[in-house]
């Protein structure tokens, strides 16, 4: 059973092959990590976002999500992984040198949680940019519930180099590059990453456990040791049903068939209202509006198209005026093996499949697709280690390790190339190598492996993040950092609250009874897209 047809697979190859090896391997790396604080019994920190780490609104790299204690991490984009891995190391390195009686929590699944209500949404202080992030949150918890928004991730993202987006657009557009050509390569990349999105959810997901304070009376989890319950064929609960996902947004799908189009029907999402969200309307500042989506980072996809705004501009404002610059995945859990939340050869796997995904043709997707798209998710995330599971792609129907080992086999000359007979170090390979060991040996998927661990160990989801949360802290405390990388970190959390302040004092919001309600016109900010 082959995954590509003849045509589909001589493209693929001459692409390949035709893109000089430095084009294949040359592309811009950056990585964003979410993760929990917690206390030394492995429970939510409700301590605010430390001061020695800066302003959580005006710090570069170290920033916060959803909730106050829920750590994160930008890096800068880097030429090579290895850079931007080390960079993510030292930020790591750098913040648990400054909590105090604090750990990072090392899985996808939050730790043990208080009452929802006593979850603390992400403080900003009171600046209009401030605390519209906060009524952004505080509109997240009631959509979503506070516990759903604690779940963390790893985001990765890529741009590829100029060459090689110009030998596709050659050879598939018949044209020179140029902004659109840019963006439907971009696009074109992501209907394939959806369609071959199964592989990743099984090889890479590591989200099967949750301790029981996450959610009650949920059928398909089932009691695993002391507090602890799992799915279990699950893996990742953290991109199921009860995780990232929403059947509210399920109801304006978002298409990837052209810029035009993505930003037409996300200007629909966001200015669309949705009237079971009105009701949160009827307190002052607990949402930004009761449309589909308050803003366009609300919706939850496995992959985004993305261009840097630039000041107060819009991100549909971004991408319609300059084009996809980079592509955003948001599929990868957190290793919780990894002190950082993510093995580099996680990352140099993703790199071939997008590498793939790229390179291979991409038929448009219609709605019907996308539903399957939806569909295939969920059956992985809830079924994947089912020998049983099937999902579809382009029409037909696979059995999912099926689908895995054609990827696999498809993705060898990828990593062959990009190795280029490097048989020494051979990166690309050993990435490779990896994950098919896991088609052969499923004990090793990561998802499998936690649950070994805790069952040998006997102990609870609490017992055993906590352990190996303090094993990280640990790691990464004796990792050497120089005085000048030191330094570096404490000038910007020193500059980064400096900067808060002045933005709060030019503002003259410190007068918080001078503040005006926030409200924003949807119209408006889609007026661009819309034109």
């Amino acid at each position: 059973m082959k995954l590509l047809s003849k045509h589909y697979k001589k493209t693929a190859k001459n692409l390949l092959i035709e893109s000089r090896i430095d084009c294949l391997l040359s592309a811009k790396h950056g990585l964003e990590r979410e993760g929990l604080r917690v206390d030394d019994k492995g429970q939510l920190s409700l301590k605010d976002h430390p001061k020695q780490l800066g302003s959580s609104l005006m710090h570069p790299f170290i920033k916060t999500d959803f909730a106050e204690p829920q750590i994160e991490y930008a890096t800068k984009a880097h030429k090579r992984l290895e850079d931007t891995v080390q960079e993510l190391t030292d930020l790591h390195a750098f913040t648990l040198r400054q909590l105090e009686g604090e750990t990072l929590w090392p899985f996808s699944m939050p730790s043990p949680l208080p009452a929802e209500a006593l979850i603390p949404v992400g403080k900003y202080g009171t600046s209009k940019e401030g605390r519209k992030k906060t009524i952004y949150r505080k509109g997240l918890g009631h959509r979503y519930g506070k516990n759903m928004q604690t779940i963390s991730g790893v985001h990765y993202n890529i741009s590829f180099d100029k060459c090689l987006l110009a030998t596709v657009s050659e050879i598939r557009y018949k044209k020179k590059l140029d902004r659109l050509t840019q963006s439907e390569i971009y696009l074109d990349t992501i209907r394939n990453f959806n369609r071959l999105s199964p592989v990743l959810l099984y090889l890479l997901g590591a989200s099967s456990l949750v301790d029981v304070s996450f959610l009650k009376n949920q059928k398909d989890l089932k009691p695993f040791g002391k507090n602890t319950l799992n799915a279990p064929d699950a893996t990742t609960l953290r991109l199921s049903s009860i995780g990232y996902t929403s059947k509210v947004q399920s109801k304006v799908p978002i298409s990837v068939n052209s810029l035009k189009e993505y930003s037409h029907t996300m200007c629909k999402a966001v200015s669309k209202r949705y009237h079971g969200y009105t009701k949160f309307l009827k307190k002052s500042e607990e949402q930004l509006n009761d449309n589909y989506l308050q803003i366009e980072n609300e919706y939850y996809s496995l992959v985004r198209p993305k261009q840097v705004p630039s000041g107060e501009e819009r991100v549909i404002d971004a991408l319609t005026e300059r084009g996809i610059e980079y592509l955003e995945i948001r599929l990868l859990d957190l290793d919780p093996y990894s002190p950082i939340g993510v093995d580099i050869e996680q990352l140099r796997f993703v790199h071939m499949l997008l590498l793939y995904c790229l390179v291979a043709e991409s038929p448009k997707a219609d709605r019907s697709e996308m539903k399957t798209w939806r569909k295939n998710q969920e059956r992985v995330t809830w079924k994947g280690r089912n020998k049983k599971t099937k999902v579809q792609v382009l029409g037909e129907k696979w059995a999912l390790t099926d689908l895995v080992y054609q990827t696999l086999v498809e993705l060898q000359q990828i990593a062959d190339l990009l190795d280029n007979n490097d048989t020494e170090n051979g990166v690309y390979t050993k990435a490779w190598e990896k994950q098919f060991e896991k088609l052969n040996e499923p004990n090793l998927l990561l998802s499998t492996q936690t649950e070994i661990d805790l069952m040998v160990n006997q102990m609870s989801f609490q017992e055993f993040g906590l352990q190996l949360s303090k094993s990280h802290a640990a790691n990464l405390k004796s990792i050497s950092l120089s005085e000048e990388k030191l330094e570096e970190y404490e000038k910007l959390a020193i500059q980064s609250i400096k900067d808060q302040e002045q933005l709060e004092f030019l503002e003259g919001s410190n007068q918080i009874q001078n503040q005006k309600p926030i409200i924003l016109d949807p119209i408006k900010l889609c007026a661009g897209a819309n034109s």
